[in-house]
């Protein structure tokens, strides 16, 4: 009988190699400072795209943000500020929670309503979908 490695395992490494989770990247949307017309892009995101992974990102009025991502047994979870510098938006995870976190988006680039994700081995896997009310 062959062992075989849960499929979350597999997952993660399929996504993100191994040799790419660490999330004290930093954003590749350089960081600018916030402006109300960013508010335009507040609001409550679903990561679709991205088989077999859960996340949410919450983008507040006052550039603070809220997110989570969830795949098999790893929960990543962080709370931070955000900003919109041209065509993308950047999150900068708050220090208590840059230790802990593997994987973090290092890019959001904007299109239309979404929110398309670059990971931090560079990939640019699914987007971020606002949720209608």
């Amino acid at each position: 009988m062959i062992n075989r490695l849960p499929s979350w395992l597999f997952l993660i490494s399929a996504l993100f190699p191994a040799s790419q989770l660490y999330a004290n990247v930093e954003s590749l949307c350089k960081e600018a400072r916030f402006q109300p017309a960013d508010n335009a892009w507040v609001g409550h995101y679903y990561l679709e795209g991205v088989m077999e992974v859960g996340s949410e990102l919450l983008l507040e009025p006052d550039g603070k943000f809220k997110w989570y991502l969830t795949v098999g047994a790893l929960d990543q979870y962080a709370e931070g500020t955000w900003w919109k510098n041209g065509t993308c938006i950047g999150l900068k995870a708050a220090p208590q929670y840059r230790q802990y976190l593997q994987i973090f988006p290092t890019r959001l680039e904007l299109s239309e309503k979404d929110l398309n994700v670059t990971w931090p081995d560079g990939d640019q896997k699914g987007h971020y979908v606002l949720a209608s009310h």
